[in-house]
């Protein structure tokens, strides 16, 4: 659902493309919040005040699956211009050695998860550690879903290669049969199901990318009024069948405990819908498969993914001041945000703070420790970007100097000069910093 704020992308196809494609907040915007969310879920500590947005990643849609559709669609877009101005083999180079890192990442998250399992006592010997390394369950600990995440960015080369030949319909059609074979084929675990699934989302999330230029054209051809019922209609849509799957899934069943046996026609009626929805699950209950993906999910998925994206046009820079720029961390810096909260959870929250108070069922105090954990991970992953641009801002103040020292032995007039060293290192960092960035 491209706005008018993608103008420069869209004009970029009226003639040659350009070589680099103006950026879209939303999509960091988007991208951060999914990441956001994620924390959330990988807390476990329920009920909590977030879970109205979070649904607890059991709804007919959830982060993860938005992580990867918006993860797709960014590579898409920044680098099929890539591909078409520098040619294929460095963009591969890139995302080869950038899916290696996210491997390295995954393998180290199931290690650190081993080894707590070691301590309570589950055998772990060099198998473990093989299956491990090749990302398959490993002694009853599953794959982190950055093992799925390596995977399709390594494949991710070979879309960029069709879609810069328009023919993106070749990886879309064999992603297809890899999500058909997900739908049907017996006894797959979670993790071969996500593998074979979501590669389809997220070549689709590429192909998407790689067109939005294109997408945002059609999009602006409509008429401004077609274009505001479109809009009011997915997002009147998302809200209402989010809050009635909350509602359904959880809230009900939160309340009636609540109750604790009392009587009254709206407790009976919410007895009758719970009954009702439990006698239903093996038709609801597809819908909260994250694996497979089946179709009707998929559906639900893309026309929330929709609705969430025209949300965030409207009030995506507005959150993220709200939220002191987290949305825009996470979002730029997806990979740092993910390893960090799941280094937070692990080292910190699930042997300390997780078995003191999962137990209480206390809303406020989960709530607190969802807040603290989400402004930990921010500030972790601003202390690491802080730390990676030293060596950037230490090279851009030597190379002043040693320009500083060239024009004063070259320039005539110039051997007296108050501009020494000292006063041009701001502005060598200032650059260094937007370079960074």
């Amino acid at each position: 659902m491209p706005h008018d704020a993608d103008a420069s992308a869209s004009a970029s196809t009226s003639g040659r493309e350009t070589p680099r494609r103006a950026r879209i907040d939303a999509f960091d915007h988007l991208r951060g919040y999914f990441v956001a969310l994620i924390i959330v879920t990988h807390l476990y500590l329920s009920p909590n005040l977030i879970e109205v947005v979070t649904g607890r990643g059991a709804l007919p849609a959830s982060a993860a699956e938005g992580f990867c559709a918006i993860s797709g669609i960014v590579m898409g877009y920044v680098f099929l211009p890539r591909v078409r101005r520098d040619g294929l083999r460095p963009v591969t180079i890139r995302l080869v050695r950038r899916a290696l890192m996210i491997y390295l990442a995954a393998v180290a998250l199931t290690g650190i998860r081993l080894m707590f399992a070691a301590r309570e006592g589950t055998a772990v010997d060099a198998g473990t550690v093989v299956e491990a390394v090749t990302l398959r369950t490993a002694a009853g600990v599953e794959p982190d879903f950055l093992a799925l995440y390596a995977l399709v960015v390594l494949g991710s080369p070979l879309v960029l290669w069709a879609a810069a030949h328009r023919r993106e319909w070749i990886a879309i059609a064999l992603t297809g049969v890899t999500w058909l074979i997900a739908q049907f084929a017996p006894a797959l675990d979670d993790a071969d199901a996500m593998r074979l699934s979501w590669s389809f989302l997220f070549v689709m999330g590429v192909t998407i990318g790689c067109r939005w230029p294109e997408l945002a054209r059609a999009w602006r051809r409509l008429p401004a009024r077609a274009r505001s019922w479109i809009a009011t209609a997915l997002v009147v849509g998302f809200v209402a069948s989010a809050l009635l799957a909350e509602f359904l899934i959880f809230w009900n069943h939160h309340l009636l405990v609540a109750a604790a046996g009392a009587d009254g026609p709206a407790l009976d009626a919410m007895r009758g819908i719970e009954a009702r929805f439990l006698a239903e699950w093996t038709w609801f209950g597809p819908l909260q498969d994250k694996a497979s993906l089946a179709p009707f999910r998929l559906v639900i998925g893309t026309l929330w993914f929709a609705a969430l994206f025209l949300v965030f046009r409207r009030v995506g820079p507005r959150l993220d001041r709200a939220l002191g720029g987290m949305l825009t961390t996470f979002g730029r810096n997806s990979l740092e945000a993910y390893v960090a909260h799941r280094l937070v959870i692990e080292l910190v929250i699930a042997p300390t703070i997780w078995v003191r108070i999962a137990e209480r069922d206390d809303i406020l105090l989960n709530t607190a420790v969802v807040i603290a954990t989400e402004v930990v991970v921010l500030v972790s992953v601003r202390a690491w970007l802080a730390v990676r641009a030293r060596p950037a801002v230490r090279a851009a103040r030597r190379a002043g100097t040693a320009r500083d020292r060239r024009d004063d032995s070259s320039e005539p007039g110039r051997a007296g000069s108050t501009a020494s060293p000292a006063t041009m290192a701001p502005f060598a960092v200032v650059e260094s910093t937007t370079v960074v960035r």
